[in-house]
Parts: C-alpha cells; structure tokens; sequence
C-alpha cells in the first residue's frame, strides 16, 4: 500500500515538470546549418524603466555574443537573425522553435528539464547606486540610513540580510520605477539605490553626465548568473554554443585578442593557445565546425574582456566595473576549462 501511494505521489510530482518534445542530438545544429543562418534571442531594447539609448550596453553584448557564434558556425557574423524577447517571452519562443538560443537569461532553475543552461556569460547582481557628491566609499557606511528599491521580496530580503549581517539598521523605501528611485536619490530622500547592476548602469547612463554624479558601489547584494540558452537534448548544439563561449574566455586568460590575432597565430609556442586557434588538435570536428573555428571568433568580435570593454567598459555611457564578470584569475567568476 505504502509503495503504491509513494508511485502515485511520483507521477503527480513528475506530471507537474515542463516538458517538451525530444530533441535528438545534432537536430538543431543541423537545422541551423542547412538554413544557413542562426536565429538569436536577444532583450528588447527599452522597457518601463530605459529608454533605448540606455538599453543599448545590454543589447550590444547580445548581440555579439549571437555574432561569435555566427562567426564559429559560418565564418561570418552577419549570417543571424536577431529576435526580440522578453524574460516572460523567450523561453516560449525557444520552445516553439522560433529561436535557436536564448542569448543571455537568467540560470535555469533546478525543476526545469526542458531547457539547458549553456555557461555563463555575464554574472549581474542587486547593486547600490550612490551620489558621488556624499562621498561615500562602502555601503557599511549606511547604518540608520534609507535606501531606494522598486520593491519585491528578493530585494527586500536581500537588503535585510545585509543590514543583519552588518549589525546596522536600514529602512527601505519603496518606489513605482527606478525613475522615480533615481528621483529620490537625487533629492537626498534616501542615500542609496538598490536594482540590479545592469540597470543601474542603463539608467545612470540615461544623465547627463552620470558617470560623474552617481557611483555604482562594488558590493553585491545577490548573484545572478546568466548566459546562453537553448533547448535540452542536443548535446552538440550545447558544445557549439557553451565552447564558444569558452573560446573568448581563454583567449582573453592567453592574452590573446583581435588586435594581435595575426601574431600570436604565426608565433606562439603554446601548446595551449595553438589549440585554442585551431593549430593543434581536433577539435573544430569534434564540435561540428572548421578547426579556425575560435580563431573566427576571435577574430570578428575579440576576447571576452575585449567584448565586455566594448559595452560597459570605461568611458562607454553604460560602464559598469568588471567585478564579478572579471577572469578568475583577477578575483572574478569568469574561468574557461582547457582546450584538452
């Protein structure tokens, strides 16, 4: 009696998971093949709270995270079709076959089986905004102070675990957008903005002169790791997209970028860059593609710090300090396995 109610509980348990059709292995990376061309899902640009012009670090890193895959697959990155999602609307869209790859969502949950998670390719996190003209250095120097938030358990809750695992007192202020926030941060009505960091920088981008008026402090509240997703099954369409991945990622750890590609292809010694820029081994056909595969990457859109400089790096209107996206080896999560 008490296995049958145990399998019984199981099955009801298990009808509630997402499901999907089977993919079998290599079907998309066929498809996109004989179509010749990649189908990316990228953010929209704008929304509630940015306007286009501030969206524009966000969506530029999409899209050419969708171009070095292009580059691996064709050669070329112009061979792919950008199409705009939501975070309510790409993993549907994904699901009906209208995008190949999910360029930058958030990690998957653990009950989802129908869609993969492919590597990380941007770690963003809740961060606090500040005036620069209240000279604050850390956010430890807030105890009694109020903070900003556009409200939600997450950050109520993460603010609360900061203040309590400081010993300090906060108050949290709720407001109807990250416009009205940054309003109110203006106003000296609280001292501190709490959103996530990639949209403190859109907004902040928005001023005139934002860079100079207010500072995205380096402490993380959370951690949000997103990157690449696609359609579970396919093992070789997840090896195309997650090492693509790793290929500028590595690069940048090996030095290597657009700049001195040429060079570093007609005379480095190591066996670990050789292998990177297909000199050595197999693995362009164990992944499906020509053995320049990387070096194509590279190539057309650069290293990994050379892709994030170009979209939040210093002196671009959304510049947003590294931190967690930097390499592991300079104190970041940013780390790729070798090419063995």
């Amino acid at each position: 009696m008490f296995r049958t109610a145990l399998f019984l509980v199981v099955l009801c348990v298990a009808a509630e998971l997402p499901v999907s059709a089977p993919v079998w292995a290599g079907d998309i990376l066929e498809a996109v093949k004989s179509r010749d061309s990649l189908r990316c899902g990228v953010s929209v640009e704008g929304g509630p709270d940015l306007d286009p012009a501030a969206a524009k670090g966000r969506s530029g890193f999409e899209r050419d995270l969708c171009r070095s895959w292009s580059a691996a697959l064709f050669g070329k990155t112009d061979q792919v079709t950008f199409i705009e999602v939501t975070p309510e609307t790409g993993l549907a869209a994904l699901k009906q076959g209208r995008v190949d790859v999910l360029a930058l969502q958030e990690d998957v949950f653990f009950g989802r089986r129908d869609v993969s998670f492919a590597g990380t390719a941007f770690v963003d996190s809740l961060g606090l905004m500040v005036r620069r003209a209240d000279g604050v250095s850390n956010a430890l120097e807030f105890d009694g102070e109020s903070f900003c938030s556009i409200g939600g358990e997450e950050a109520r809750g993460r603010i609360e675990a900061f203040a309590s695992r400081n010993r300090m007192t906060l108050s949290v202020q709720e407001t109807g957008s990250l416009k009205d926030g940054l309003i109110a941060l203006g106003d000296g009505a609280c001292r501190a903005l709490v959103a996530e960091r990639l949209a403190l920088a859109g907004l902040r981008s928005q001023q005139e002169n934002g860079a100079a008026v207010f500072e995205i402090l380096p402490e993380l509240l959370s951690r949000k790791q997103m990157g690449p997703v696609i359609l579970s099954g396919d093992q070789a369409w997840e090896n195309v997209i997650r090492w693509s991945l790793f290929a500028m990622i590595l690069a940048e750890e090996k030095q290597v970028s657009s700049e001195n590609l040429a060079s570093m292809a007609s005379s480095a010694e190591d066996p670990a860059v050789r292998r990177l820029l297909g000199f050595e081994g197999d693995f362009g056909a164990q992944l499906g593609l020509e053995a320049l595969w990387a070096y194509r990457i590279i190539d057309a859109v650069g290293n990994y710090g050379e892709l994030y400089d170009r979209h939040f790096g210093p002196g671009v209107p959304s510049e947003l300090e590294r931190g967690p996206n930097a390499l592991w080896i300079d104190g970041g999560l940013m780390r790729a396995p070798p090419f063995q």
